[in-house]
């Protein structure tokens, strides 16, 4: 076991004792509640839930292997090893007497060089090493932090041996964009020894004045009253935290509009986040959309499309279906469907990946047509319910 102290930037908040598979065992006396992780706030375990949620999952690509054969036994130790560090936030664990400082470790200003989707771990023996930001990367997709000519950029891979999911976040974010919504901007790109032809990179959104905050953590970062939604609980803690509520409405509803037409079954709510000042603590504003790969029928087999498939989709989040999310829908108007690319270009970004089938193809774009059908009648105040049963 460990003692370490929990930091945000420099400031100290609180004790922790770390076991040996990484994992917190003792918490000490909080020191500086206000500047707590949000996850998990209102429970007295929530800085454990909190650590545990962090490390990066045993899942994730080949993290099992890689840590086995580099000698690590946990994700949590992974964790530990580098300071729970991450370019998302600010929070960190200092071990106690080290005398490190922000300046020392933090992964926005100092290098590193790890690369997960090779399945590297690299420990120098600098007097400060070099620490790593993915083994705080989240999700079950195999990705890795990189830095390409002083910039930060995430590498994203696929599930598969298709490359299905960076095409798509190349489609869904330039149909973001133009429809004058922010969205990250993805690429394609070749990732050696891979058995798809691309993955795809983003560049950080994140800085040393800006962080992000997932929707989960708003939302249990506050109790819950038993006579609203988690959505709608959401809207409250933002609009508490400096974000007009009318804006961060708009932007969940279009976001659950371009994920209808889309067939996005993986907005969950870690895919869904605030940006937060890092001085003030209030939220800048909602976070630009990001990790829209699990869409377009990806891992879906291929079936007739009927009205009653169309409407059948699965959902993430706030709700588990995609009708019902629809029902949080005000302004059904949101969408202008002359601005969302065609299903031509659909195809030609599928034939890029050399693997694809025709029937493949053929499926997606019948179904991303028929998703335009279903929105228009819905913007014209369809009960598509109705049309489903």
């Amino acid at each position: 076991m460990a003692m370490f102290t929990l930091m945000r930037k420099n400031e100290e908040i609180m004790m922790l004792q770390i076991g040996e598979d990484g994992n917190i065992v003792k918490l000490g006396k909080k020191e500086n509640l206000d500047i707590l992780p949000l996850q998990n706030r209102t429970s007295p375990r929530g800085i454990i839930e909190w650590w545990r949620d962090r490390a990066i999952p045993i899942k994730q690509g080949k993290i099992e292997k890689m840590l086995r054969e580099n000698g690590i036994e946990t994700s949590g130790l992974f964790l530990t090893h580098n300071l729970g560090l991450s370019l998302t936030d600010y929070y960190w664990i200092r071990p106690l007497g080290s005398g490190l400082t922000w300046e020392d470790v933090n992964l926005f200003d100092n290098d590193f060089k790890e690369n997960l989707l090779l399945g590297n771990i690299s420990y120098n023996d600098d007097e400060v090493r070099e620490y790593q930001p993915n083994s705080s990367l989240q999700g079950n997709l195999e990705k890795t932090w990189i830095i390409d000519n002083g910039i930060r950029k995430l590498v994203k891979g696929n599930h598969d041996i298709y490359s299905s999911e960076s095409i798509n976040e190349v489609i869904i974010g330039d149909a973001i964009k133009a429809q004058g919504r922010d969205s990250v901007c993805y690429s394609l790109l070749h990732i050696d020894g891979k058995n798809y032809d691309y993955g795809c990179i983003s560049d950080l959104f994140t800085s040393q004045q800006k962080e992000l905050v997932s929707a989960y953590a708003v939302i249990t970062s506050e109790q819950k009253p038993n006579n609203i939604s988690r959505y709608e609980h959401f809207i409250n803690v933002c609009d508490k935290n400096g974000l007009d509520r009318n804006i961060v409405r708009e932007y969940l509803e279009f976001e659950i509009l371009i994920d209808f037409i889309f067939s996005n079954r993986d907005r969950h709510l870690t895919n869904i986040s605030v940006l937060r000042d890092a001085e003030s603590l209030k939220f800048i504003s909602m976070a630009p959309i990001y990790d829209s790969g699990k869409s377009m029928m990806v891992e879906r087999d291929i079936v007739p499309i009927t009205d009653k498939f169309v409407l059948s989709q699965q959902a993430q989040g706030f709700k588990e279906s995609e009708l019902e999310l629809l029902k949080y829908v005000q302004n059904r108007k949101l969408i202008d469907v002359s601005l969302l690319p065609d299903a031509y270009y659909i195809e030609d970004m599928y034939l890029k990946d050399s693997q694809v089938s025709e029937e493949r193809i053929k499926f997606v774009t019948e179904m991303y047509r028929r998703k335009i059908d279903m929105y228009e009648k819905f913007s014209s105040g369809a009960n598509l319910s109705e049309i489903r049963f």
